[in-house]
């Protein structure tokens, strides 16, 4: 709904659809084993160290089938360090520190507030305009997190962990 009710010519592709709940699994299962690892008494960023070493190994493949000289230029270098440091590296240490003092349900649950703060963040930052349907599925999103945090055995817990980030 978000997407949909962005203004844009956006559409509804059933493969989308299947790679957007296929990454959302493979998210799920990459927060389970991480919150193993981290119990097992692995250090935060040796975990999120391997498991993104692992992924670009793993993707190296792709990037063959795309034009990757513009990472030869300092510009393109800078910027794939720049998204590889911060956003990516500081972000996902960070997550990891979190992920030690909550269960990965409540971790997973609690990052489903990312794309209703993308979607803030567009109209607020880049004034992009958010329709009724886009305005209807954030209100879901909230609301479906809401019901989860009420619902939630530990959900002083969430909140307190929430507030604290």
């Amino acid at each position: 709904m978000l997407t949909l009710g962005s203004g844009s010519d956006a559409s509804l592709s059933p493969l989308g659809i299947g790679l957007a709940l296929a990454a959302g699994g493979g998210y799920a299962v990459y927060t389970v084993i991480a919150k193993r690892l981290l119990r097992q008494g692995h250090d935060a960023v040796g975990v999120m160290a391997a498991s993104f070493g692992t992924g670009a190994a793993l993707l190296l493949p792709v990037l063959a089938l795309g034009d990757p000289t513009w990472l030869a230029r300092p510009s393109g270098f800078a910027l794939a360090l720049y998204l590889g440091l911060l956003p990516t590296a500081v972000a996902y240490v960070l997550f990891a520190r979190g992920l030690r003092r909550v269960s990965a349900a409540e971790a997973t649950t609690i990052v489903l507030v990312e794309p209703l703060t993308a979607a803030v963040l567009g109209a607020l930052v880049l004034e992009e305009r958010l329709g009724a349907a886009a305005v209807l599925g954030a209100l879901l999103v909230l609301g479906g997190l809401l019901v989860l945090v009420a619902r939630a055995p530990g959900r002083q817990r969430i909140l307190r962990v929430a507030s604290e980030q």
